[in-house]
């Protein structure tokens, strides 16, 4: 297939929209939770238009929604922002698209010395080796079905600095002793992808005596908003391999690469304060909150980087390393080092990208004067070298490093936070957890020079860490459960004695009233000690932030520690907002409080979900209470004006207040039930801002339709994943069936719908589709009234009623389920084995000489597979003592096999969206493996979301999260597996298209050993013939001939290669 082809395949608008979704939900930056939401509900939609646009080879983007992000003051204490842009969540997914199908080609063409924005590739260390030698780094493809667009931190950043250091002991070493290496050097040494420096024959210079080297770094200025569009587009055109053979596709770049930006909704007051200037108009650069921005950054920057690359070979005295705009030099001489940056520097000019050194961020600064002499006459006159020499003198003197030891270029700070990001806190001691909250402070506090990483990143990462484990540091006082167990059982005496008409054991009320002063005296002092630890590490974090108040990442964390814990800490920071919000950091206190605001709009839909989740701890839910009432204490006016015009905020201020909004009316329907109180001060606060507290209110004064919100809140809390609210009809009446958004929230449950939407599909009956006959039996089998009421001659209507009466007298796979959900747990009838059989019988019939044709595989759906009734009722001559045994159950089982109707109803949720022909049996893998997840569950039931058109493609992370808690063996788990998880599919696609996974040449290590696709129905079949007999030997009959099944384990199965390689605490987001 063509570039553009692969552009067009479904699979890449998924991929895409994933990664756009991860993003965002790891995004410390503003956006409009509004346009996000609005676009997942109608992502079906959405990525078809997207698909349709680049099949035409036209594209417009929308205009980038200025919202600068604060800076620094400058030196005279003027207050500064840099550029920062909010991207529709249609452009963002457009090129995300991109970097998804032309980003494997480019990034693998990328020397191995340039680090930052990688694009995501599996990676995996073989733990097996042997003693004393290194784990071996596994690179795989690169993956798109998880989510992620980069690299993991630990493979970029971490990694950078150690080749930096590794690179210059190699310099001065003829080899590289592994002894003397720690265990994260050996690692870094074995993941060295192809880095020449590492080579004992790479370096033909003798090692310097003394192992004197030298040393030097360097920034790009302003280096998104300075990247050229032109060298993006010159950077597609001379690295992509056959795009001059691709005119529609070289176009359809073009156009993406046209940006323009919208700067109102801005002050001018905040505009003047953007360093580098913007305004309205057409934009030269890489829009600053494109989520691949930094890949674009990288395919600029490509040709610049293979020409350094060609010249450090010919040369092969100096290393050079690139991240994102951070470069470092090592040489052997100084001069080399200064003729290096020199040339470089000429790189840059020469290729017209637009871009600049920073000659203020040289490190040493020195440097500065040899290779920027014209800034001579800026310096300090103390500071200011007295003539060239002098300059040339030191510079040299401050660019040594010891290339045996050099401690300059790598410090501990590094292994320290990889340490503490790999540790699993659950599973130290008491004194280990309070020993690494201690090292998490340190790192959060310590002023540590930043060459290594940057201070915010450090600082943010520390952060982070504490407001997460914080709450894990709490432990019951042994002698306060003492007591109360003790006075349990005196009240239980008390209780028994009253039961018995005993008169009262005087004895047992003085222990029972001396218990009680015990039990509130010591719960009193575990609330003090728990309240004095979070005083502290709340002090931590604030002064941390209060130090750096442009860091908005540290004053996030300071309020995710705030939710996480319920530590009343928002007072506090609603007063530094008043002491600040005027002078120089007026700007900075408007930009801070509309993120609070975003932040505390998703902390109270989540807090007002925990509060209603029955499993939860004890102490999350009232950390999810306080929070609340922390935040209902809280003056939000001093964050953004609540009842202000909307034309006198920032665009992003108003955006911000009206998802708090929306998230307060939704969260006070959640909590009524239990904290009604709670929730009608949370309706005071909605009618105060908006003057009323009814969704219908909500909908108007946002100017939002209802379902945008409540989808939102749904899929910020994952609550109620299967059936609606007890609060649901009274914002379905605020649904207006005519508002796109409105109707597919209407949509969420079929057996709910309204009379209204039921209206509109007698007006309409086009809205839907024939492979939505699935959803609309539903519907109509909770309402056969509305549902006589629909033209009869619509084809999706005619297929309903068909299948409606093809159920009478017989019983479908769905009855069967309730049947079997009613029978004893060991009743071979809901077993694992019978649901494997029904799915065996169901296909072996499609291989059969006479039997249905293959297509009817399309059809595979719990209303079109039928099952024969003496299933329910087995002949007597199976039954060993008037019970069903293993083997009786065998022979009725396949003595009357299921059989698969074969003009059935069509059901989207039961298929992949793939159209292609040559890849039906991809298509048709899914709804088998559905079809063996619902028998096995006994219910099939579908999330909720499912009834969306789109959400069944998006939110199959559910159906990963199920299948792990299914008590099924796993053998039979790796079969839904393959059938279920997106990244079976993605394997399959591996062979089919590997230029999408960056292997056409092959090189990449295979990342599918343990979870094989499934390539074939004879495949399949063969499976889950295998399933059986694993699961037939592990079956027996007891006492009484009572059956029995062992669930068979293989731990190969249990530790393979996780769906899409599941985030890691290393990742410092």
């Amino acid at each position: 297939m063509t570039w553009h082809e692969l552009l067009q395949l479904p699979e890449t608008a998924l991929w895409a929209w994933r990664k756009v979704r991860r993003a965002y939900q790891a995004a410390d930056s503003l956006y409009d939770p509004a346009e996000v939401a609005a676009f997942e509900l109608n992502l079906e939609a959405e990525l078809d238009a997207i698909c349709a646009a680049f099949a035409e080879g036209r594209w417009s983007n929308r205009p980038l929604r200025l919202v600068p992000q604060p800076k620094n003051p400058d030196k005279q204490g003027a207050p500064r922002m840099r550029q920062f842009f909010e991207v529709s969540v249609r452009d963002q997914v457009a090129w995300a698209a991109v970097a998804t199908v032309l980003g494997p080609e480019l990034d693998r063409k990328m020397p191995p010395w340039s680090y930052g924005n990688r694009l995501y590739r599996a990676a995996w260390y073989d733990e097996g080796q042997e003693t004393g030698k290194a784990s071996r780094l596994n690179i795989g493809p690169y993956r798109h079905a998880a989510g992620h667009l980069y690299r993991r931190f630990k493979h970029s950043w971490p990694l950078y600095r150690r080749h930096i250091s590794l690179t210059a002991r190699r310099m001065v070493n003829e080899r590289l002793d592994p002894e003397l290496l720690d265990e994260s050097d050996l690692r870094a040494l074995g993941q060295s992808d192809g880095l020449r420096y590492l080579d004992a024959q790479f370096w033909i210079r003798k090692a310097p005596e003394g192992g004197t080297m030298f040393a030097g770094s360097f920034d790009l200025m302003k280096f998104y908003p300075s990247v050229r569009v032109e060298a993006i587009r010159r950077g597609f055109d001379d690295h992509v391999q056959g795009i001059g053979d691709e005119p529609v596709l070289a176009e359809l770049l073009r156009q993406m690469l046209v940006f323009e930006v919208d700067a109102s909704g801005v002050s001018e007051d905040m505009r003047e304060a953007i360093n580098p200037p913007v305004s309205s108009g057409e934009f030269d650069g890489i829009p600053t909150g494109l989520f691949v921005g930094g890949f674009l950054a990288n395919v600029a920057m490509l040709s610049i980087d293979l020409e350094a690359d060609r010249l450090l070979l010919e040369n092969r005295e100096i290393a050079h390393f690139r991240f994102v705009d951070d470069h470092e030099v090592l040489a052997y001489d100084f001069e080399a080092l200064l003729d290096w940056i020199r040339t470089y520097i000429g790189l840059l000019e020469a290729s017209g990208i637009g871009v600049k050194v920073e000659p203020d961020k040289y490190v040493p600064p020195e440097l500065k004067w040899l290779i920027h002499p014209e800034r001579l006459e800026d310096e300090k006159e103390i500071e200011r070298p007295p003539n060239a020499e002098e300059a040339m003198t030191r510079a040299r003197k401050a660019s040594m490093v010891d290339g045996r030891k050099p401690t300059q270029l790598m410090t501990r700070t590094l292994a320290q936070v990889s340490m503490l990001a790999a540790t699993d806190f659950d599973l130290l001691t008491d004194a280990g957890r309070s020993q690494r909250l201690e090292q998490l402070e340190w790192l959060l506090l310590a002023n540590i020079p930043e060459q290594e990483i940057r201070g915010d990143t450090r600082m943010a990462f520390a952060a982070a860490r504490i407001a997460l484990l914080t709450p894990a540091l709490f432990r019951p006082n042994d002698d306060l459960l003492a007591a109360r167990r003790s006075m349990q059982g005196h009240l239980d005496k008390r209780d028994k004695d009253r039961r018995s008409g005993r008169a009262t054991d005087e004895a047992n009320e003085m222990e029972i009233a001396s218990l009680e002063k015990r039990v509130a005296e010591l719960d009193d002092l575990e609330r003090k000690g728990w309240r004095n630890l979070l005083d502290r590490h709340f002090g931590l974090l604030f002064e941390a932030f209060a130090a750096h108040p442009d860091k908005v990442r540290l004053f996030l964390r300071v309020i995710d520690f705030c939710r996480t814990t319920g530590h009343d800490g928002l007072g506090r920071l609603t007063r530094w907002m008043d002491e600040n919000r005027n002078g120089e950091t007026r700007l900075l206190c408007c930009y801070l409080g509309a993120t609070a605001v975003q932040a505390l709009s998703r902390h109270i839909l989540t807090a007002c979900a925990d509060v209603n989740r029955p499993n939860l701890l004890h102490r999350e839910r009232n950390a999810a209470i306080s929070f609340l009432e922390s935040v209902l204490s809280t003056d939000l006016d001093r964050f953004v004006p609540m009842a202000a015009e909307t034309a006198s905020l920032q665009h992003f201020q108003h955006d911000a207040r009206r998802a708090y909004v929306a998230a307060l009316l939704l969260g006070a329907a959640e909590v009524e039930q239990v904290a009604p109180q709670l929730s009608e001060k949370m309706r005071q606060r909605v009618m105060a801002a908006i003057g009323g507290d009814t969704f219908e209110a909500l909908a108007a004064a946002t100017r939002v339709p209802i379902g945008s919100w409540y989808h939102l809140f749904l899929s910020t809390t994952r609550a109620h994943r299967d059936l609606p609210p007890s609060y649901w009809p009274r914002i379905e009446a605020a649904h207006d069936p005519n508002i796109p958004q409105d109707w597919l929230s209407l949509r969420r449950y079929p057996a709910r719908l309204p009379a209204k939407a039921w209206a509109r599909l007698v007006r309409y009956p086009d809205l839907l589709r024939t492979d939505d006959a699935g959803w609309l039996i539903e519907a109509a089998r909770a309402n056969p009234a509305e549902f006589a009421g629909l033209p009869p001659s619509d084809p999706v209507v005619a297929s309903v009623k068909a299948s409606l009466a093809a159920e009478k007298g017989e019983m479908t796979l769905l009855d069967w389920a309730a049947f079997a959900r009613e029978r004893e747990p060991n009743d071979p009838r809901r077993s694992e084995w019978t649901a494997l059989e029904i799915a065996r019988q169901m296909l072996t019939a499609f291989g059969e000489f006479g039997g249905p044709d293959i297509d009817g595989l399309d059809l595979i759906h719990p209303e079109n597979v039928f099952v024969d009734p003496s299933w329910k009722d087995p002949p007597a001559d199976v039954l060993t003592n008037e019970r069903l045994t293993w083997e009786g159950w065998r022979s009725v089982a396949r003595a009357k096999p299921v059989h698969l109707h074969p003009e059935g109803l069509e059901d989207y949720r039961y298929r992949e969206n793939l159209d292609d022909n040559d890849r039906k049996w991809a298509r048709r893998l899914r709804p088998v493996g559905q079809l063996l997840w619902g028998t096995l569950r006994h219910d099939f039931s579908l999330p909720s979301a499912w009834n969306i058109r789109g959400q069944e493609r998006s939110l199959v992370d559910l159906v990963a999260w199920d299948l792990e808690r299914l008590p099924i063996s796993s053998f039979t788990l790796k079969i839904l597996q393959a059938c279920l998880l997106p990244r079976s599919l993605e394997s399959a696609l591996l062979l089919d298209f590997p230029s999408l996974f960056g292997n056409l040449f092959g090189g990449a290590a295979d990342d599918v050993e343990f979870d094989r696709p499934i390539k074939s129905l004879p495949v399949l079949i063969d499976v889950i013939e295998r399933a059986q007999l694993v699961l037939t030997r592990s079956q027996m009959t007891v006492l009484e001939y009572e059956p029995r099944q062992l669930i068979p384990v293989r731990l190969q199965h249990v530790g393979r290669l996780g769906e899409g390689d599941a985030a890691e605490p290393e990742d410092l987001q």
